[in-house]
């Protein structure tokens, strides 16, 4: 005898399993460390985000935060659920993703970790774009010079213009660059211009803390390709903020084109001792888990960003 229970009279959610609302609630707790913080972001109010938290404590019977004077943190049950929610939920796009793959237009979250200095000279510039050729598309965008674990931090994309550290990942290459030296016009104004790499010793100079590969500028001098060992005056422990201090005047910097290119073109910075400068180009990648560079949403987003870095090259 067939049923006659409507499809809509099943329950959202099949007891003892946690709803998807409570789990992306809850990860935004994780992420924020704040009940208010996600629900001003939501439009809600604090008690509302609490309570899916309470019911997922009261689901899986474990404390999954500490509550103090001093903030929010996880417990050990809490960061194991954090990691497997983020999977939960990226999969769940996903499906939404293949289910919607012939409609004309991308739709969904994508979480795209990128450097500072990638993301303020070029992802955001580059972003009111996106936006207009895919209105159904959101954009969560997180800068940190670090490598991020795409699995276990749920990211979909990560642009990274190293060498590749982690087997197991798709890559594939959506630009390149240069690396030239430049200087904000005030300094070479009141400095001179080098005219050699080896004038160099009598200019300030702005590293890098952290990354000694580039504090060894490359030229070309005779002919040959020659790593060039540099100390500054001034350093900085990332690549924006050194940046910022070769625009402020401080000193010389070795930068690559993708970040300087809209500086130089608009005279903020000069580039010196081109004739040296190094012609090798170096590759930018878009790394994501296996799979998912399939995914509409995923591949409307790389395919834009290699588009918009081919007209900065």
């Amino acid at each position: 005898m067939p049923s006659k229970t409507r499809p809509d009279a099943f329950p959202p959610e099949a007891p003892g399993h946690a709803a998807p609302a409570d789990l992306a609630l809850f990860v935004r707790v994780a992420e924020l460390g704040s009940f208010s913080a996600v629900a001003r972001e939501r439009d809600g109010v604090a008690s509302q985000v609490s309570r899916a938290v309470d019911r997922l404590e009261a689901l899986y019977r474990v404390r999954l935060l500490r509550r103090s004077t001093h903030g929010l943190s996880l417990t050990p049950e809490g960061g194991t659920l954090l990691q497997h929610a983020r999977q939960v939920l990226a999969a769940l796009g996903d499906l939404a993703d293949e289910l919607s793959a012939r409609r004309e237009r991308a739709s969904g979250v994508v979480r795209l970790a990128v450097s500072p200095a990638l993301a303020q000279c070029f992802v955001v510039p580059a972003l009111p774009a996106l936006a207009a050729r895919h209105p159904d598309l959101r954009i969560e965008l997180h800068a940190d010079d670090r490598i991020v674990d795409l699995a276990a931090e749920g990211f979909d994309v990560a642009l990274r213009t190293n060498h590749l550290r982690h087997e197991g990942l798709v890559a594939r290459r959506v630009g390149r660059f240069r690396r030239v030296v430049c200087a904000a016009p005030a300094l070479l104004a009141r400095l001179g211009t080098p005219q050699t790499p080896a004038d160099l010793a009598r200019f300030p100079l702005v590293t890098h803390l952290n990354a000694g590969h580039l504090n060894r500028w490359t030229f070309v001098v005779d002919g040959e390709r020659r790593p060039w060992p540099v100390s500054g005056r001034f350093s900085a422990n990332t690549t924006w903020l050194g940046l910022e201090m070769v625009c402020s005047g401080l000193g010389l910097g070795w930068h690559s084109t993708l970040l300087v290119a809209p500086l130089l073109a608009r005279g903020e910075l000069v580039e010196v001792l081109a004739p040296f400068r190094d012609p090798v180009w170096a590759p930018v990648w878009a790394v994501m888990l296996p799979e998912r560079d399939r995914l509409p949403r995923i591949r409307a987003v790389v395919d834009f960003l290699a588009e918009a870095m081919r007209e900065e090259g």
